[in-house]
């Protein structure tokens, strides 16, 4: 299923060149292409019966599409019809697992596919006013399974183009108003359970680029793709969504509904880095169930986040790392506090915590060679680290607050100090408000014991010194990877 996108190039292309662009294209992705019967007819050119298939390590697809009409338009462009409604069968057969066969209908109405450009780089404009994409049969091992799936996308467009050969690359652009997914299933192996759910988005638009060599092949030859320079980016994002999900049988149910302002995803793959970056803004979700001590759960958060940035393959020039996690101003209902706090002496502020950690890294292996990886299994590092900086630290709750920021860097001649981790050399910086009242208000509810709390207070003051404004402590942890030298605040710990 040849849809994907890039940027619009007025040239001069045939119907054949578009069809034979075609083929180039899908056998670049793993695609067979083959038609039933060719006819050509002046401008016009016209597949019945077209056959696709592709296979990689675990899965399969293949389908017909009954008719694909490439009509030249007198102004160097083609214009492509289908036919309204095709079938895709996918069937899943892992290694171990089950397997599955997944019968699939895609039903259009209202396409427009207008191909332009030049033979080697044709680019393709395609208007939809709705796309069904419907789950028409789900066989598992045998059984088949009562699932009712529909995925509508509505307002579609967008543009993408293939160009090449051997190395032959794909850049997109997708845009839609709205994708509403809905489903219905019955508990499979008999049960009598049910589940319904819906997942709206809007305001969605994509970009893309990449080898298409991507889609065609397996796990198991990944690392030799990145090796022959086989890159992908690819970046999403949606506007406000909103999703339901319920479950139901005789002796339980879960409701849960929730949703989003919006959201955004990013990856990227390559010989260099594994790249992912996700997060939602203004989340809220509310549970209920019959496992579920309380009416309802409820709780919000202004922003979900995570990111990773990691080197893929063996190098002995450092690369880049990052790692974070953002959970920034988490709220939760009034009746969760109500058991936590019945008193009501703990501020119900807003949560936070965020991790910001970066850093130079190379790894000793390319991480997606299974026999390599096997081979490092009993290496006590299996990466090289050069440094470790903490951008950010934040952590918010009750009303105390814990900040920091430093930096190490790493001697990984030296595995012998800290006991086969390289040496570090460095320091962070913390600073801790607010944690004496904390632990005063939470012996007073009876949730610490006093010798709890005294026991915390001489631990902070092992580590800490008070700092400017009340209750507020300051540590500077240091560390001499030379002579093994732990510190704080001047004062050596080991």
């Amino acid at each position: 299923m040849i849809f994907a996108a890039g940027t619009a190039a007025q040239a001069d292309v045939t119907s054949t060149e578009v069809w034979e662009a075609w083929q180039s294209a899908a056998e670049a992705m793993g695609q067979t292409l083959t038609p039933g019967s060719v006819d050509e007819d002046g401008g016009t050119l016209t597949l019945t019966d077209l056959q696709v298939s592709m296979e990689t390590t675990d899965v399969s697809v293949s389908g017909t599409i009954p008719e694909v009409v490439f009509t030249e338009q007198g102004d160097g462009t083609v214009s492509i019809g289908f036919s309204p409604s095709y079938d895709m069968q996918i069937d899943v057969e892992p290694e171990s697992g089950e397997q599955a066969e997944i019968t699939m209908n895609f039903a259009f109405d209202g396409l427009d596919m207008v191909a332009s450009g030049t033979p080697d780089a044709v680019t393709y404009e395609y208007d939809i006013a709705e796309m069904d994409m419907t789950v028409a049969q789900l066989v598992v091992d045998g059984e088949e399974v009562t699932l009712d799936a529909l995925i509508k996308v509505s307002g579609l467009s967008g543009t993408y183009v293939t160009s090449g050969d051997d190395s032959a690359t794909m850049t997109s652009t997708f845009a839609a108003e709205a994708m509403d997914i809905t489903f219905h299933m019955d508990e499979p192996d008999g049960g009598d359970g049910v589940i319904d759910g819906s997942i709206n988005l809007t305001a969605l638009s994509a970009e893309s680029e990449g080898s298409m060599s991507l889609f065609g092949g397996g796990f198991k030859e990944l690392p030799e793709m990145l090796n022959a320079g086989m890159a992908s980016a690819t970046s999403f994002t949606h506007g406000p969504s909103n999703y339901t999900f319920d479950f139901k049988d005789d002796e339980e149910s879960m409701s849960v509904t929730g949703s989003a302002e919006g959201g955004q995803i990013e990856i990227g793959l390559s010989a260099d880095e594994l790249l992912y970056n996700v997060s939602n803004t203004g989340v809220d979700m509310t549970m209920s169930g019959s496992e579920i001590p309380l009416p309802e759960v409820a709780f919000s958060a202004g922003e979900f986040g995570f990111n990773m940035q990691m080197p893929v393959s063996k190098s002995e020039e450092p690369k880049d790392v990052a790692f974070g996690i953002t959970m920034a101003d988490l709220s939760v209902s009034e009746m969760i506090w109500g058991i936590i706090d019945p008193s009501g002496q703990l501020p119900h502020d807003p949560a936070t915590l965020i991790i910001d950690i970066s850093g130079k890294a190379s790894p000793l292996f390319d991480m997606f060679d299974p026999e390599a990886a096997m081979e490092m299994e009993d290496e006590e590092m299996p990466v090289s680290l050069e440094s470790m900086d903490l951008n950010k630290l934040q952590l918010t709750l009750a009303g105390a607050e814990l900040t920091g920021e430093g930096g190490f860097t790493f001697d990984m001649d030296n595995l012998e100090t800290f006991d086969g981790m390289p040496a570090p050399t460095g320091k962070i910086s913390l600073q801790l408000v607010g944690a004496n009242a904390l632990l005063d208000k939470l012996v007073s509810m009876g949730l610490v014991p006093e010798d709890q709390a005294m026991g915390a207070r001489m631990m902070m003051g092992l580590f800490a010194r008070p700092g400017d404004g009340d209750d507020t402590l300051v540590s500077e942890i240091e560390v001499d990877g030379a002579t093994g030298a732990v510190s704080a605040n001047g004062q050596r710990l080991q």
